[in-house]
């Protein structure tokens, strides 16, 4: 009687098992790094000199803009490259990515190459945008890490917009 039971009823079971597995995923694929808020972010950023690591392709960034001061680093390079994000490994690092959903993965890459300060930008750079904060267009923001390279100095100019500081320290003392 079971067994007639599960044969019958076996497209049941599936999509009880795929349904349960798809409520469960966004925990399963969080990724290494702590999710924060843009007020949360801009904090570390101006408090900590956290920098932002944009993981997006050239794609991404001409449709949606680039943050100002974040550095841009493809997730497929990120291994390679994850040594000349910051000089110290303590430094804070906040991954962004279009809508939050890549991050995780690259905050597991950061961490494994010794970052111990690494966080993931919920909602991505559309969070960024909805947040009121400033954007850049592709062109200028390579113009914009093409001088920080040359000045060799990470995390300088990191300051985020003023307002948004404000809203997190109103926040915080909700």
């Amino acid at each position: 009687m079971t067994q007639e039971f599960l044969l019958q009823n076996s497209w049941l079971i599936a999509l009880a098992l795929g349904s349960g597995l798809m409520l469960i995923w966004p925990l399963l694929t969080k990724g290494g790094g702590k999710r924060i808020t843009v007020p949360q972010a801009t904090l570390l950023i101006n408090q900590q000199k956290a920098v932002l690591v944009d993981i997006r392709d050239d794609e991404l960034v001409r449709g949606a803009g680039a943050i100002p001061h974040a550095k841009r680093v493809a997730i497929k390079e990120l291994k390679d490259k994850a040594d000349t994000l910051s000089k110290s490994k303590d430094t804070p690092l906040i991954v962004v990515c279009q809508v939050g959903s890549r991050s995780g993965a690259a905050a597991t890459i950061l961490k494994g190459a010794g970052y111990t300060q690494v966080y993931t930008l919920e909602g991505g750079v559309n969070a960024w945008k909805e947040a009121g904060m400033p954007t850049k267009k592709l062109e200028e923001a390579k113009a914009t890490e093409r001088a920080a390279n040359k000045g060799g100095k990470a995390g300088k100019g990191n300051k985020a917009a003023p307002k948004a500081e404000a809203a997190a320290n109103d926040e915080a003392k909700v």
